[in-house]
């Protein structure tokens, strides 16, 4: 079955192969170090690792999985400074953030494509002893080569949605033993579980942890807030709405909210994507609106100014500065973010319909009494209107969302002592011992 899952995946990229070279520079990142061909500096830093000493390997696809593995590898960092750590990411954001962010403790790289001559050329050079992947990335060939060379795979943070296990579903025969290499699930919900456990059967270890994300949602301090809102000229008195993570479409429809509303409140919009950032600066121009940038580090100055965060990883931080913050990918099909970041600052949450690759938080979210959810486009100016004519229905639903946050944190623990069960370090010393003996 390995064989001509390889086989066709290899023919699936040959074909792929031209248009992902001419593409734009996000798509193509890392594509020589996806086929196995790695940085000299990179391999030296490795291969100057002593033998003995242990390693894991952890992979977040992106940004989303990225902010959910940096809290819990910065943990194991400290409980496990004996350990060499490896991060690896897929999409060119992911690794500007793992590098910016995680740099001091890991080597960060490109994770392979799924075939045998990219994934062996990273584990002969790496050798890890365990591996922890975020979420829901199952890659049959990866998690064959793990089986293979007895390594350790744990599932972290684990997410399967409805429409995610339906199309899994379909090739049950397939992915069923390719999850039951995973030696333990670390899931976010009993919700998950339920869903993991009716794809690959009882006798996987898997186990509900809660969500890492919600634990690495920390408010910045007071004195941080207060110099940002000195930089971009906002007063205490204006009303700020924050739009996070957002896809096309999403910036039109709260340009043209703001205009509806006559201007009431400061925009700060802030797309996904970096290959977003210039169109989202055109659509704001477009609209009649003149826009600032923190790129430049430019500031508010008029009533008819919209603020781009055009970079990556400070989106937290300005969420300090809303009194409504709107999670995108919502709006736009894509099926959403970390609904529960704006909640550390007990700021009202807004999204649109499309919410099915956060259903379960959404849910909490929603069951709370913390969000507020838009049938579609239409219902945003009047949903802002309501919520920016009343303080208390905002601070009502701020302070629901901060309780949730709070009562809903210490995943990360949960998950870090499974993780540790599995660590392969004993192994290691084994091997080395013997190997050792072989060359004497």
């Amino acid at each position: 079955m390995i064989s001509i899952y390889y086989l066709l995946f290899f023919f699936a990229l040959a074909l792929a192969g031209p248009f992902l070279l001419l593409s734009k520079k996000a798509t193509r990142a890392g594509v020589f170090q996806k086929f196995g061909i790695l940085p000299e500096d990179l391999k030296t830093r490795i291969k100057a690792i002593p033998e003995s000493q242990a390693r894991i390997w952890f992979h977040a696809v992106s940004v989303g999985e990225f902010n959910a593995l940096y809290p819990l590898a910065e943990e194991f960092s400290k409980r496990h400074p004996d350990y060499k750590i490896f991060i690896s990411t897929t999409t060119a954001t992911g690794q500007e953030l793992a590098k910016k962010r995680a740099g001091d403790i890991a080597e960060v790289f490109y994770f392979p494509f799924d075939l045998p001559f990219s994934l062996n050329c990273f584990l002969d050079l790496i050798r890890p002893d365990t591996v922890g992947i975020v979420e829901t990335e199952i890659w049959p060939g990866f998690m064959h080569e793990c089986h293979k060379r007895k390594i350790n795979v744990v599932l972290l943070n684990g997410r399967l949605s409805p429409r995610s296990l339906k199309g899994y579903s379909r090739w049950r025969c397939f992915f069923q033993p390719v999850l039951a290499q995973f030696r333990a699930l670390a899931v976010q919900s009993q919700a998950e579980k339920s869903r993991y456990l009716s794809l690959a059967g009882k006798n996987l270890r898997i186990e509900v942890c809660g969500n890492i994300k919600l634990d690495g949602l920390k408010a910045c301090s007071q004195s941080e807030t207060e110099a940002l809102r000195r930089e971009l000229k906002i007063d205490k008195s204006e009303l700020t709405l924050v739009a996070g993570s957002t896809h096309e479409g999403e910036e039109t429809a709260f340009i043209k909210a703001l205009k509806e509303l006559n201007n009431s409140f400061r925009l700060i919009l802030v797309p996904r994507h970096p290959e977003r950032f210039e169109r989202a600066a055109e659509l704001i121009e477009m609209h009649g609106f003149r826009v600032r940038r923190f790129s430049r580090n430019e500031a508010f100055e008029s009533e008819k100014d919209i603020y781009l965060l055009d970079t990556i990883g400070q989106l937290n931080k300005f969420y300090s500065l809303a009194d409504i913050a709107f999670v995108g990918g919502t709006l736009a099909n894509i099926g959403g973010h970390n609904l529960a970041e704006p909640c550390a600052y007990r700021t009202p949450v807004l999204c649109g319909p499309h919410t099915h690759k956060a259903r379960d938080l959404e849910q909490k979210l929603t069951e709370a009494e913390a969000l507020l959810q838009l049938n579609d486009e239409k219902d945003l100016s009047s949903t802002l209107k309501s919520l920016l004519d009343s303080p208390e229905k905002r601070e009502r639903l701020g302070e629901n969302g901060y309780r949730f946050l709070s009562a809903n944190q210490g995943a990360l623990v949960k998950t870090l002592d499974l993780l540790e069960e599995y660590l392969g370090s004993k192994e290691r010393e084994i091997e080395v011992e013997v190997a050792g003996r072989r060359l004497r």
